[in-house]
């Protein structure tokens, strides 16, 4: 482990300076880039009308905040409640999210909203990462602010922790070579360190998910999932998510 940990950021060292030859893309697309606002709707979301409950606490980025669908019942977090209560029909229970997202964020500023958030959960899901790959937080921020959520949310009570992959820019159809190449090895190094972490905490947990790029699955901007996309991810990441809750009852 540590030597890949050491490998990998040799490997960001060596290809760094290929990042000022992608200076010209990352302006052009911030220039250009098609800008989606935040979906609209309630961000506490039930679905079901069992006497049973399950709660969850969603935090996150532009994906939990809903960009690319104009309501939030299309996105992540609704989509989640909608799989998790089709999955659990023949235990009778309900299921209930909370949601903040936040377009644009790092992981560093989401722990001031962790920290404001006092109504106890089940379990927590976060899904963080591209911000902080697209503005370059160092790793050792970024093992930080990882442990720092951790830390709040464990404060309490040690509910089960659900971190959600880090997306492999490399794929993101909406970003042109070779600049996609740089940023998808940054997530890479970025989500290696997230998945280090979580094998080391208990409740922690890593949960990997593959990356839909066919064109019904995007959003018209090519960087966030459409109502699709995100009802696919959500079906992709259910099974873990319950198998884990299941084995720490």
């Amino acid at each position: 482990m540590l030597y890949r940990r050491v490998l990998l950021q040799l490997c960001w060292y060596l290809i760094t300076p290929l990042f000022l030859l992608c200076i010209p893309q990352a302006l052009h697309i911030k220039k250009t880039a098609l800008r989606l606002p935040e979906a609209k709707g309630d961000h506490t979301v039930t679905i079901g009308a069992n006497e049973k409950r399950l709660k969850f606490n969603h935090y996150g980025e532009s994906t939990v905040a809903g960009v690319g669908v104009e309501l939030l019942k299309d996105a992540l977090s609704a989509q989640l409640c909608q799989t998790l209560t089709s999955e659990l029909q023949a235990q009778n229970t309900r299921v209930q999210c909370h949601i903040t997202g936040q377009n644009g964020i790092r992981f560093s500023e989401l722990n001031s909203l962790i920290a404001q958030q006092k109504e106890p959960a089940d379990f927590t899901i976060i899904t963080m990462g591209v911000n902080d790959t697209t503005g370059f937080t160092s790793v050792k921020r970024w093992q930080q602010s990882i442990l720092q959520s951790i830390t709040l949310l464990q404060q309490n009570r040690p509910a089960p922790i659900f971190f959600t992959q880090v997306p492999p820019m490399a794929q993101f159809p909406a970003l042109p070579a070779p600049l996609r190449y740089v940023l998808g090895f940054r997530a890479y190094l970025l989500n290696f360190e997230l998945q280090r972490i979580c094998a080391q905490h208990k409740h922690c947990h890593y949960i990997g998910s593959k990356l839909l790029v066919e064109k019904d699955m995007m959003a018209k901007d090519g960087y966030h999932p459409s109502a699709l996309g995100y009802a696919a991810w959500a079906k992709q990441i259910t099974p873990e998510i319950l198998k884990i809750l299941q084995c720490s009852q």
